[in-house]
């Protein structure tokens, strides 16, 4: 018989007799990041920036929800958008049901169309806007930094101290509290902080990025008395910075010593029994009878119509106001069951993966106590976070904050950006 008989090649044998494993090939270098700017950066800082200007309508709507509309059409013709199937039957589920009960349950409603509209085109623009930005800036720096940043909160300081007209309007439930262009203080510190926090994934995550990143959180905080923020940024804190053990317990130490002495007088006496006995407390306990009397859900528009013709005042609820303080909550009174799962995918990375999950729980943690579901500005976040975290280039990488991986480790990356 004439087999081809072929003789393996010996392996190389190491001083202990063992067989030496063969050198491992080293890994391909990672894309480089482009500094120059180009068209869809400048969309994007175009987009941020129409976001805080929410004073400005044309036909009812604010200029950052025209611009992403007329945006997502001309991403969606370039197949530059890409989402799972798990997000579109997700999507699906909640709007289906959504639609039926607010069509069909007999519940009066206040403003349905209107959020019809923003549920079924305005959020899932500004979603699926942000899960293509996600995907570029995978491999590019932001298109700005933490001194961009800091320059905007001066900005915003002087629109107030100003009195700008158009771009600013004195609302009085704030107290005096930095609002600038936003309508609400929670909605300037919510921006800050998902801007800032997108810069710090980008960061190789060492003390002075963690500073950068606190530091603007506490400025945000101090200026605008929403005292919310520091939540989001003590979970980033532990769940996005490896080691520094001692360091991070005295960072969460500090900031919960300064958020009692800072805001003790709300959260006690007098100011603490109005809280639960006439804000959000009372809001809590009917919302928690809604839900037990049908616990399907009622639509969109029935929380505004329920608490104006409600016998029970409950204070910052009624006509104007169209969703209570919890996210999760507010949706189980839209939707039952379903808008919990709705927020439990698209705020807590349900089916998303760990990664997922990780990102995103600062913002799902913030939306317990502030209706973020109500932002455009979250969906925008939640689009790049669940890109980043769902990117196939970083699938099979081990570690909870894969972003830096992608990203040069140096100091001008979380500082600058590309921006300046």
């Amino acid at each position: 018989m004439n087999a081809d008989l072929r003789i393996p090649p010996l392996r190389p044998v190491a001083a202990s007799g063992h067989p030496r494993e063969p050198a491992r090939r080293p890994r391909a270098p990672l894309p480089r990041v482009r500094a120059r700017r180009d068209a869809a950066d400048w969309v994007f800082i175009v987009l941020l920036f129409l976001l805080t200007i929410q004073f400005v309508q044309v036909g009812g709507a604010q200029l950052a929800q025209l611009f992403a509309v007329v945006a997502l059409p001309l991403l969606l013709v370039q197949r530059r958008v890409t989402v799972s199937g798990w997000e579109l039957w997700s999507y699906g589920l909640f709007l289906s049901v959504t639609l039926a009960l607010t069509w069909f349950s007999g519940y009066s409603h206040i403003k349905a169309p209107e959020q019809i509209i923003k549920f079924s085109l305005v959020f899932p623009a500004f979603y699926l806007i942000g899960r293509y930005f996600g995907q570029r800036y995978l491999t590019r720096l932001l298109p700005y930094g933490y001194l961009v940043l800091w320059g905007f909160l001066l900005y915003q300081v002087c629109l107030q101290y100003l009195n700008v007209p158009v771009l600013y309007q004195q609302v009085d439930f704030m107290q005096g509290a930095l609002h600038g262009s936003f309508k609400e203080r929670n909605w300037l510190a919510a921006t800050f902080f998902l801007a800032s926090y997108l810069c710090f994934l980008q960061s190789p995550r060492r003390i002075p990025d963690i500073l950068w990143f606190l530091s603007l959180g506490l400025a945000v905080t101090l200026l605008s008395e929403s005292k919310t923020v520091l939540i989001p940024c003590g979970i980033v804190l532990l769940l996005q910075v490896r080691g520094y053990m001692v360091q991070k317990a005295l960072l969460i130490a500090t900031g919960a010593a300064f958020y009692v002495y800072e805001f003790s007088r709300e959260l006690s006496g007098d100011l603490l029994q109005v809280k639960l006995q006439e804000e959000r407390g009372l809001a809590f306990i009917e919302s928690v009878k809604l839900l037990a009397h049908d616990w399907l859900g009622h639509g969109l528009g029935f929380v505004e119509y329920h608490f104006a013709h409600s016998a029970v005042d409950v204070r910052g609820l009624g006509e104007g106001t169209n969703a209570v303080f919890c996210s999760p909550l507010d949706l189980m009174l839209v939707a039952g069951p379903f808008g919990l799962f709705a927020w439990a995918v698209f705020f807590a990375g349900l089916g998303l993966g760990r990664r997922a999950t990780l990102m995103m729980i600062p913002l799902a943690a913030w939306s317990l106590v502030n209706p973020m579901h109500e932002s455009e500005t979250s969906y925008l976040f939640l689009g790049v976070l669940v890109s980043f975290a769902m990117s196939a280039s970083l699938s099979r990488r081990p570690g909870l904050a894969p972003v830096q991986e992608v990203m040069p480790s140096r100091r001008q990356s979380s500082i600058r950006g590309s921006f300046l």
